[in-house]
């Protein structure tokens, strides 16, 4: 009765509860981010991302984040099957344009509960985050950007534009998210299903704040399938759906792991392909040696910026480590 108390409890935390959208391509690793309650394993684990994608060979935008989250367990707690468990996350995100003319940062803190359902390693979860939003424009520098700056004779030289944009601009909210899930951990079957729903809040996206301003909720779901053979090869499936009005990311990805039994405590090489949904192909490795893993993801553009004659590529590089 008391562990159901606090699933319901969080439920209603809902209300102040946090999100983000975070668009790295390792969505097995990312999944906390897009829904706190998806800490699905006992384990403390750190992730690192580091993302560029340039248009054109020009570099556009770098991002990067990190996540730390762990059980609030004792080590003998961590063993124990079919427990229930708090557990918490803290992490940062920043987006940096070329030049450094548009800069995102993001933080958050979260926490979720899982409860277990039956005695087969089957959990219920529910969690909250709460997170930072800040983002600036720093236009010093870039002379005749705007209309204002020319004639009819080309541009004016040293003219200053009367644009509020060209003197900079920030601003930052607080967003709130909060998630449902249920996940197993079977020895040879592990899976687990997600919902989330993102800026519960209704942050204002402006400094004029009104109704054409404020940010509308997004939905998610989540979703990921691992079988695990008894010679430890594994073959995965992972999704992950967002929507936020009339926009949408949708990202899917394949994966096979082959174990590699003779290295010294434990390796594996993997290979897999994901699809962002109309948008790109993206093929990745995947490395494996006692509890860390590297990861290495290209994206191929198959939107329709291509039919634009524009070149559009991605590089990403992702780490993990439990402990």
């Amino acid at each position: 009765m008391r562990n159901l108390f606090i699933i319901v409890w969080l439920c209603l935390l809902s209300g102040v509860a946090c999100a983000q959208e975070i668009n790295f391509s390792r969505v097995q690793d990312m999944a906390i981010w897009y829904n706190q309650s998806l800490k699905t394993d006992k384990q403390n684990s750190l992730k690192l991302n580091y993302r560029s994608v340039q248009y054109g060979g020009q570099i556009a935008y770098n991002s990067v984040a990190a996540m730390f989250d762990m059980p609030l367990l004792s080590r003998a707690a961590k063993d124990k099957t079919n427990s229930a468990y708090f557990s918490m996350s803290v992490g940062a995100a920043s987006d940096k344009s070329n030049d450094g003319i548009l800069n995102n940062t993001l933080g958050l803190l979260g926490i979720s509960y899982a409860v277990p359902l039956g005695r087969n390693e089957t959990y219920l979860s529910a969690g909250f985050q709460a997170s930072y939003y800040q983002s600036q424009l720093n236009l010093n520098g870039i002379m005749n950007a705007f209309g204002d700056q020319f004639d009819a004779y080309g541009p004016i030289e040293g003219a200053p534009s009367s644009d509020r944009l060209a003197t900079g601009w920030r601003y930052n909210h607080f967003n709130m998210n909060a998630g449902l899930s249920v996940f197993n951990n079977g020895r040879h079957d592990k899976w687990y299903v997600g919902a989330s729903v993102m800026q519960l809040n209704k942050p204002y996206a402006y400094q004029v704040k009104s109704d054409s301003t404020r940010l509308k909720p997004g939905a998610g779901v989540q979703g990921g399938y691992r079988y695990i053979a008894s010679s430890e090869d594994e073959v995965a499936f992972y999704l992950s759906m967002n929507w936020e009005g009339p926009a949408y990311r949708h990202y899917f990805d394949f994966c096979y792991l082959k174990s590699l039994p003779s290295v010294t405590g434990g390796a594996a090489v993997g290979l897999g392909l994901g699809y962002r949904y109309d948008d790109a192909i993206i093929p990745n490795l995947e490395l494996h040696y006692q509890k860390l893993i590297v990861g290495l993801l290209y994206d191929i553009n198959v939107s329709s910026i291509s039919a634009a004659g524009i070149s559009r590529n991605g590089l990403e590089l992702s780490l993990r480590m439990d402990f």
